[in-house]
């Protein structure tokens, strides 16, 4: 009979499994923390915000306007709960209302007004709050009250002048308008007004259009006949004056004294500003050469 051999019992380390247990730990908290970097860096990054030339951004802290951001300003962040960012844009602009006005006589006519301005930017905070804070909502109402305003003044300025006078007069109207304007969009749109164009008038009656053309036509053709006859009468003048001064020996002997004068004054000045060695010559033709000093 074999004799059995003496079995061991297996040994066993209790501290390796906590050792592969940290280990699997210490990956993890490493993984986590690169992703909470990882997502913090990309938070931070998606707030980071900034205004472009033409533009400024107003930031906003749960709804109060807490600045107004220039693009010399640099970059800021909107990360803290409750900031939130929205841009203005100041660059110049051109709104085009078609506006329907009266003359002094009552002649209906239409005429398209483009008015070119742009944002004030020392009033952004104000602009937005009686606007909106929505760049679309804002225009919106900002151009319904530009309209209402052309529709006001060019009816103010067309009423002025007669409907035959308006072609000739358009330079005036125009000038009415921008001055009756310009200190309204300021003080209720905060706006800068750089333009106002007025498209061609447009009457109801096409013979009122014709014979106004027909006016300024003749208006023209009558200036043009009295420059003219102006300058007949100047030149008429002109020589009716050389008869007489020829015609009168006293007159022309004031004439020549008179040329004799400015020949007199053209040499003093010659000389004052000659240089060097300076000969005078008399009429048998025998001359004196005198040194002026430099600086006479």
């Amino acid at each position: 009979m074999k004799k059995s051999k003496n079995i061991w019992p297996e040994i066993v380390d209790i501290n390796k499994g906590d050792s592969m247990t940290s280990s699997k730990y210490l990956i993890a908290g490493i993984v986590l923390l690169i992703i909470v970097v990882l997502v913090g860096t990309a938070t931070a990054y998606a707030n980071i915000d900034y205004a472009q030339e033409g533009t400024v951004k107003v930031v906003t802290y749960f709804g109060r306007i807490e600045r107004v951001y220039t693009p010399s300003d640099g970059w800021f962040t909107t990360l803290a709960p409750g900031r939130e960012s929205h841009e203005v844009n100041i660059r110049s602009f051109t709104e085009s209302a078609p506006v329907r006005v009266t003359s002094k006589d009552n002649a209906a006519l239409n005429v398209n007004i483009d008015v070119t301005a742009y944002t004030d930017a020392t009033k952004i905070e104000e602009y937005v709050r009686k606007y909106s804070f929505d760049e679309a909502e804002r225009h919106r109402r900002r151009n319904e009250i530009l309209k209402g305003l052309l529709q006001t003044e060019a009816r103010n300025a067309f009423s002025e002048f007669n409907a035959y006078e308006i072609y000739a007069n358009q330079e005036g109207i125009q000038k009415r308008i921008v001055d009756a304007l310009k200190p309204q969009l300021a003080s209720q749109l905060q706006l800068v007004m750089e333009s106002v164009q007025l498209g061609n008038p447009d009457f109801a009656d096409d013979r009122i259009e014709a014979a106004a053309s027909e006016v300024v036509a003749n208006e023209k053709q009558k200036q043009a006949e009295e420059a003219k006859l102006e300058a007949a009468k100047i030149s008429a003048q002109t020589k009716q004056i050389e008869a007489q001064t020829y015609a009168n020996p006293a007159l022309l002997d004031i004439k020549r004294l008179e040329l004799q004068l400015e020949i007199e004054r053209a040499r003093a000045d010659g000389i004052k500003n000659h240089q060097g060695a300076l000969t005078i010559m008399y009429g048998g033709g025998q001359g004196v050469q005198l040194q002026v000093p430099a600086g006479r």
